[in-house]
Order: C-alpha cells, then structure tokens, then sequence
C-alpha cells in the first residue's frame, strides 16, 4: 500500500515537471528593453556641416547707365518771412515748369527739404539774439530719364533761378536682367574654385549641397560737384556703373 502511494506521487511530480517545461517551451521570451523603448536613441551617421568644400564666387556686370538722379535746391534770404518765402516759391515754380518743359515727367519731381531758418544778430552781452531776417532753402530730387538731356536740363534749372545743385548718380531702370548675368557668374566663379580644390587635393567634387546669396551691390559713377548759379555749362559723362553680386556654395566630396 505505501509503495503504491509513493509510486503515484513519482508519476504526479513527473507530470508537473513535465507540464512546466511545455508550457516554457510555449510562452516567448520576455522582450529585453532597448534604448529607443526606453526614450534613448542609438547614435546614427550625421553629415557635418563642415564637411565637403566651402568657396565663394563673385559675378561683375558692366552697365551703361540709362537715368541719373540729381538734388535741385533755392535758397532764398530775405528781411521779412513773407518776402524769402515768395522769392523761393517764384524761383522754384519757375525751375519745376522749365525741367518739365524739357520731358522730366512730373512722376519723377519730389520735394525732399524744405527749411526755414531765422537770421538772427550778434546781439548785446545780456540780450537775447535778435532776428534780422529769414532764409528759405527748398530742394528738389529729379530724375532724369535721358543722359543725353542731364546737362541741358542743370543748365536749365540754374538759369531759372537754382542756385546749388547736388551730386548725381547714375543708375537703370530696371537692373533684374543684369543681376541675373551677375548671379550666374557668380554661381560660376564658384563652382570653377572647387573644382580647382578638388584637383588639387586630388579628390572627386560632389553636388551642391548648400547655396547663399551673399549681397547684390550696383556701383554706380557718382559726381559730387556742387554746382553755383555762375556756371555756364554743364559737361556731364556718365561712364559706366556695375552691378556685383557674390554667393557661398558648399560642395560635397567624394
């Protein structure tokens, strides 16, 4: 009878053990954490910014310029306010009606200044300054669309009363064609300068990777004389003027 019973208990161990191996056999593995489950991601392959090869070109277009832009002023003096304003209004309307008679479009006439500023005396020790008078400057910016009338038209305004005329500068109307040359060019000069790196480092130049444009300057001719009421002509050359355009370009190697 003992036997027996521990002969049936042996089978039920065996049983049990036989049933927890299956039953490890059957259920997977608990997953083991990565760094990615647990928010750290594994470090990958970046591309630096300071890889590759970083050169700058610069594009030059030589223009002839097709307007100029000039500073036309009166500046009247007289005892009485009254007085010096209508001497400058008579001296101004006259120069406006005169530029416009020679085909300055009315579109292209601004006033820029128009100052008034007391004349006053060297007054005694103790007393305030005394005023004696008033000046009165007002000044014009023109555009003049046709070079070949620059001169004709300064003559013009300084016979009908302007009495200093400011700097010009050329420019043209419309540059964009001509910043497109530039940009080009520049594009060129640069991408001639890397390949020139690389042959000389004897390594294969890639593509572009990035490309900036570093600042689109015209230079135009500038005159800076100041002109008076005596002179009695005008010689005007515009010579030429530039338009400079300059980019960064970053090229991969390979």
């Amino acid at each position: 009878m003992v036997n027996r019973i521990i002969l049936t208990i042996a089978a039920l161990i065996v049983l049990a053990t036989a049933g927890l191996m299956a039953y490890a056999m059957l259920t997977p593995p608990p997953a083991t954490p990565t760094l990615e489950a647990s928010g750290l991601a594994l470090p990958s392959a970046q591309t630096s910014n300071d890889t590759g090869i970083s050169v700058s070109g610069q594009g030059r277009v030589r223009i002839k310029p097709n307007l100029a832009t000039t500073s036309i002023g009166v500046e009247t003096a007289a005892a009485t306010l009254a007085e010096a304003t209508s001497q400058s209004n008579a001296k101004m309307t006259a120069i406006i009606d005169k530029i416009k008679g020679l085909g300055v479009a009315e579109k292209d006439i601004q006033t820029t200044a128009y100052n008034v500023t007391p004349v006053t005396s060297v007054s005694r020790q103790g007393e305030p300054p005394r005023i004696t008078g008033y000046r009165v400057l007002n000044q014009l910016s023109i555009t003049i669309r046709k070079i070949d009338d620059v001169g004709k038209i300064l003559d013009a305004a300084v016979a009908a009363g302007a009495n200093n005329v400011y700097g010009i500068s050329f420019g043209v109307d419309d540059p964009t064609p001509y910043q497109q040359q530039a940009r080009a060019a520049a594009v060129k000069d640069a991408q001639d300068k890397a390949a020139q790196l690389a042959k000389a480092a004897g390594i294969t130049l890639g593509k572009v990777i990035s490309i900036t444009e570093g600042g689109v300057t015209p230079v135009p001719v500038l005159r800076g004389a100041v002109m008076t009421a005596e002179a009695a002509s005008v010689p005007i050359e515009a010579g030429e003027m530039e338009i400079v355009i300059s980019v960064n370009m970053r090229f991969g190697v390979q």
